[in-house]
């Protein structure tokens, strides 16, 4: 296993103006109290019939008939207060950042209720909304891990980036952003798993790249 410091180190030593580095919100950057924050499943005449967390609802299926409540997860006021900082995270953020390469925020959710709320606990941490750009996947119809790619795929088409890498906890995200290079057979691929333990604060990421297969941990 690699040192985490060396992790927030990576990718950050020189500029690459070629590459994007795509951090996922909940659960990669930010943890949460999922009594706090939580998607409710309605049935066909409203009645709530399941409540998952952030990272169930990436992999759950709704049944025919059946809607998602998204209403917690478009409060600014639930987010600032359920959101906690995965630290070691964000320093891989800033650290890319702060060298002049080309970070982005793509997240399942949709729109909040008061933009400025957000980007004021964003800023309490260092991260500047207006520099790296919050790209709110949930806006389109869709899986998490169909529109994320879909995101990032418009990001590719429109700036060229030769070498994209993802962190996200979801390891179903993660598969769907690798399947991009089917359609970018010229572009490098690098999902990095982001596995947060709440109660220790320890993160482990597991590295993998479409050039080479072979993982890396970094904990």
């Amino acid at each position: 296993m690699i040192k985490f410091g060396q992790f927030i180190t990576e990718a950050a030593t020189k500029k690459d103006t070629n590459s994007l580095h795509v951090f996922d919100m909940d659960e990669t950057l930010f943890a949460h109290d999922h009594h706090k924050l939580r998607v409710h499943v309605l049935d066909p005449y409203g009645n709530r019939v399941r409540t998952l967390t952030n990272q169930e609802f990436n992999s759950h299926q709704l049944p025919p008939g059946h809607r998602y409540d998204f209403g917690e997860f478009r409060s600014s006021d639930i987010f600032t207060q359920s959101a906690k900082p995965i630290r070691k995270m964000i320093a891989k953020l800033k650290a890319i950042k702060n060298n002049g390469g080309k970070t982005a925020i793509v997240t399942a959710r949709s729109d909040l209720d008061d933009q400025p709320k957000f980007a004021r606990h964003m800023g309490k941490y260092g991260i500047d909304i207006g520099d790296t750009h919050v790209y709110r996947a949930g806006n389109m119809p869709g899986k998490p891990a169909d529109t994320k790619a879909a995101v990032i795929s418009d990001l590719i088409n429109k700036h060229g980036h030769k070498s994209v890498h993802l962190y996200d906890d979801s390891v179903d995200n993660l598969n769907g952003f690798m399947k991009l290079k089917k359609a970018f057979p010229d572009v490098e691929f690098h999902a990095h798993h982001v596995q947060h333990d709440p109660e220790t604060g320890n993160v482990i990421v597991t590295s993998t790249s479409s050039e080479k297969p072979k993982e890396k941990k970094y904990c």
